[in-house]
């Protein structure tokens, strides 16, 4: 007599790419995700200011080839994504179930094939997040320490996203990858980001004094730090939190 048994998949397994409001999935290169990576991060003054070093001026939608060149080198590349809401799913079946009838359709296969010529409602990218190596490649993995970088769109902030986004790299990095020791950097007058970086458990590890020009005046760069101990602390408190 033979039993059938089952794998007993964990909760944090099934939903890998998920976290409580988010979905993430790889950024593909095509016309559609280039565009959108562009207007997140190449073609938004604020994300530019906030983000990045180089000079706040228009950048062509070819400018993002780098991050499609550099892909194979980060651990993370990611679109941030909402999920369809059930007003979606409930109108795109409305949908499906309208042409269906209309079309005198009711062989499944048909049906299919209607879904096929109007899709699912699929996840909508709202931001960027990323997760990246020493610069020095293979050379200095060993030390087992990357870098976080996270952006989302100008309507979808204020909301807490890009807290739960950086929530999830963190897990993803140290219960996944391994990695001892995650960072991320912040401009001073990102007061948003740092309030949010400390309140994450990230510890300031040190500054470079008047390292970027903002608006006429100089800001410091602030660097952020968190050790795999100090995460698995904080995780045993939330936890006593909610016992």
């Amino acid at each position: 007599m033979s039993t059938t048994t089952t794998t007993p998949y964990s909760p944090t397994l099934l939903n890998a790419w998920r976290s409580p409001r988010l979905i993430y999935r790889a950024i593909e290169d095509n016309p559609i995700d280039r565009h959108t990576l562009w207007t997140f991060v190449d073609n938004d003054p604020t994300a530019i200011a906030m983000s990045s070093l180089r000079p706040l001026n228009p950048q062509p939608i070819t400018f993002g080839q780098r991050l499609y060149e550099h892909a194979h080198m980060l651990h993370i590349r990611a679109f941030i994504c909402l999920p369809p809401t059930d007003s979606d799913i409930a109108q795109w079946e409305a949908l499906i179930q309208e042409k269906a009838e209309k079309s005198g359709l009711t062989a499944t296969l048909d049906v299919e094939k209607l879904k096929g010529e109007f899709p699912r409602p699929e996840a909508k990218p709202i931001g960027v997040v990323t997760l990246m190596p020493p610069m020095g490649g293979d050379q200095e993995r060993h030390h087992r320490n990357a870098m976080i970088g996270v952006g989302i769109a100008m309507e979808w902030r204020g909301r807490g996203y890009g807290g739960e986004a950086v929530d999830w790299v963190l897990d993803w990095g140290f219960g996944r990858l391994g990695l001892h020791r995650i960072w991320l950097a912040a401009f001073e007058y990102n007061e948003r980001a740092c309030r949010l970086y400390r309140k994450l458990g990230f510890v300031e590890e040190g500054r470079e004094r008047e390292a970027v020009l903002y608006e006429k005046r100089w800001w410091d760069m602030v660097r952020f730090g968190m050790l795999e101990g100090e995460r698995e602390a904080l995780r045993a408190q939330q936890k006593e939190a909610k016992a």
